[in-house]
């Protein structure tokens, strides 16, 4: 009889945190959909909310200014010997897009990617204010290996004297500045990449696609001139249109020696992150500990001010409106750190080391 008692109350009990748990999922749901952060349905538009349509519709004379000072090719100077580090390195930076995210691939062009040495677009489409580089290969977010392939063999054939190429998402933000810091004394004619380091089905590791990795020039000619001619597909997928774009990539650079490297800091902290800042920043309900990022990321991190390196190179999953947030805290903002007087410092971080433009790690 006593067990019979308690199996009904376990019962009961679990039909309850189930009964909740669908209740507050509902809620969630309605909730959601009834904040004013659709793109779609956005509230009266304010003097910033204008602007930013305008940049979404490419109606200002600024998104075209933009784009045309970006298809002039810069004077690039003599290729580097190997083992010489520039001193300043040379970032392409390419964004496979498609004709359903060219509109919201222009705020990329408009925020972080006009710090970088050359920003190329992949798409399957053209559309005149993005400009694209069209790509003849399939659509749809089930070939972006296809793309892939077709865009890397693409920019080692049209744009081979840069020293680093880095690859993004039109939902990833990039701080440029940070990257070149961390590439500063690496050298590119080295066979290497990084990124947000994956730990499954390849041995080295691999980068996760959403927040952006960024290859070395003789990881770009590897990859092209030597892992697209492998025939063996289980080492290289050179066959294949579709799959994870970032996995495949994974495999076929470790076929060709190609390594997978960590770009932790001095603390042994990430630079690169497949999320956003709320995700990184704030304590998250332990069921997210659940999630399949926790099995895959190679080095775990922390949740909280302390999550990531106070040279963070990537956030993804940023979605146009806080793109232009991070864009106007980074780069519009203008801390009077000297007028602060001694001991009231309000942040609960630790002081940050003194700004210096040379890497310590």
């Amino acid at each position: 009889m006593g067990r019979r008692v308690l199996l009904i109350s376990c019962v009961r009990t679990v039909a309850t945190f189930l009964l909740g748990f669908a209740i507050g999922a509902v809620f969630n749901l309605l909730f959601s959909a009834s904040l004013p952060l659709s793109l779609n349905s956005p509230p009266a538009p304010g003097p910033w909310e204008a602007g930013i349509q305008d940049v979404m519709q490419g109606e200002t004379g600024r998104v075209q200014e933009t784009l045309d000072r970006q298809q002039i090719l810069p004077q690039l100077p003599p290729l580097l010997q190997l083992g010489e580090a520039p001193e300043s390195p040379r970032v392409l930076c390419y964004v496979l897009v498609g004709p359903s995210t060219h509109r919201t691939a222009v705020h990329v062009k408009n925020t972080w990617g006009q710090r970088c040495d050359r920003l190329v677009f992949f798409s399957t489409a053209n559309d005149t204010s993005l400009k694209p580089d069209v790509l003849d290969v399939p659509e749809g977010y089930g070939y972006l290996w296809a793309k892939t392939k077709a865009g890397l063999t693409y920019l080692h054939e049209n744009y081979p004297d840069y020293h680093w190429y880095l690859k993004a998402d039109d939902d990833t933000y990039v701080i440029i500045e940070n990257l070149r810091y961390f590439l500063q004394e690496r050298d590119p004619n080295l066979p290497v990449y990084y990124g947000v380091k994956f730990r499954r089905f390849v041995k080295q590791g691999y980068m996760s696609g959403g927040g952006g990795y960024v290859l070395s020039r003789e990881a770009l000619r590897r990859f092209v001139t030597e892992a697209l001619a492998i025939t063996d597909q289980a080492k290289c997928a050179t066959r294949s249109a579709k799959g994870s774009e970032d996995l495949q990539l994974g495999q076929c650079l470790e076929s060709v020696g190609v390594a997978a490297g960590d770009s932790l800091d001095e603390m042994g902290r990430s630079r690169f992150f497949s999320h956003g800042p709320q995700s990184l920043f704030f304590k998250q309900p332990l069921i997210n500990r659940l999630h399949w990022y926790w099995h895959y990321i190679w080095h775990p991190h922390t949740v909280g001010p302390d999550c990531c390196s106070r040279h963070i190179i990537s956030f993804h999953n940023i979605d146009p409106r806080m793109m232009w947030v991070l864009e106007t805290l980074l780069y519009r903002l203008h801390i009077h750190r000297d007028l602060q007087p001694p001991g009231l410092n309000t942040s609960t971080s630790s002081l940050p080391p003194p700004v210096t433009s040379t890497p310590t790690s």
